[in-house]
């Protein structure tokens, strides 16, 4: 865009016939300077900070000194190049990180009033040099003002913006196991579409329940209690496979929804997800065991259906005896 924003300026300066002797030499040089930072960038693949900052100094060091030839003796017929020199800033803070753009464009600030300052004094009085520098440094300090209270506000907003996604996440996790709660599974749920014919896909749901949960919590308190589902969860999360969602659904209940699975492989899950949780202790009580579900998406038209026979065979599981899995009627 350099490349070509240079060009089309050089194009129209030259065919109008105005453009200065300082343009004439300094278009080409800052073509063929950004042509370099372009093949560089392909060749080397530099830090985009580094490109950007790179290139900023090229087009500030071309608007303040192309402004400063203008406004000297006899040159001052071309007096068109200080309308542009409000990229110098505009650019900084569009592309530069804000820490850099604030020190950066205190610089290129300096250097553009004094170095105007010291081309004006020499032709203009005291008083007429520093009218010119006045206005100058009071319009490029509004611009700054202004880009600087752009970049806070939006600063303030993408902050806003990232306490909004974390509350959001807290209202799908749950905060003792760290894994998505009720509403986070049922957003789930809803986002993958599940029951869609155009995009319906095979899918397993195993509803997991810990055996006697109850007694952990009446021998060894809420807060044993509480480890225990912790443990618990962080196992499941170990065991599926990380593109199976895992969620709470509420007290000792667990749901795990599994996508593209063979029966027989949804069986080995279910075995391994048994098998390792039986295997935990947790401070002094080992022999936890699970009792879990499974319904399949062929086996029903919808996924709440699907879950409620999932939650039916859990309970038969429960009856048979507990540690056990219930894949069919």
């Amino acid at each position: 865009m350099a490349i070509l924003g240079f060009s089309a300026i050089w194009a129209i300066d030259f065919s109008s016939g105005l453009i200065s002797p300082f343009d004439a030499r300094a278009y080409p040089i800052c073509i063929l300077a950004f042509a370099l930072m372009y093949i560089l960038n392909t060749v080397t693949k530099l830090n985009h900070q580094s490109l950007h900052f790179i290139t900023y100094f090229i087009v500030a060091g071309y608007l303040t000194s192309s402004s400063m030839w203008h406004h000297s003796a006899p040159n001052g017929q071309f007096s068109n190049a200080a309308q542009w020199l409000g990229l110098n800033y505009v650019i900084a803070y569009l592309f530069l990180e804000v820490k850099k753009a604030a020190p950066t464009t205190i610089v290129v600030f300096t250097v553009t009033i004094i170095g105007h300052f010291a081309v004006l004094i020499q032709q203009q009085s005291f008083n007429d040099t520093m009218g010119v520098v006045l206005n100058i440094a009071i319009a490029h300090i509004i611009y700054i003002f202004l880009l600087w209270t752009v970049i806070r506000l939006r600063i303030k907003t993408d902050k806003a913006a990232a306490r909004a996604d974390v509350l959001e996440n807290y209202a799908y996790i749950d905060l003792l196991t760290r894994i998505l709660n009720r509403r986070g599974l049922e957003k789930v749920f809803t986002e993958l579409n599940l029951d869609a014919e155009e995009q319906k896909q095979s899918y397993a749901i195993l509803v997991v329940d810990i055996d006697h949960f109850k007694q952990v919590n009446d021998i060894h308190g809420h807060l044993i209690g509480d480890k225990v589902l912790s443990h618990i969860a962080a196992k499941l999360s170990r065991v599926i496979h990380p593109n199976d969602v895992l969620g709470r659904w509420g007290g000792e209940e667990f749901i795990v929804l599994t996508l593209n699975r063979t029966p027989q492989q949804v069986i080995t899950l279910a075995e391994n997800l048994r098998a390792g949780i039986s295997l935990l202790k947790i401070d002094d009580i080992a022999g936890i065991t699970i009792s879990i579900g499974i319904a399949y998406s062929s086996e029903a038209n919808t996924n709440s259906d699907v879950f409620t026979l999932a939650d039916q065979r859990l309970f038969a599981a429960k009856q048979a005896g507990r540690n056990t899995i219930r894949s069919h009627d």
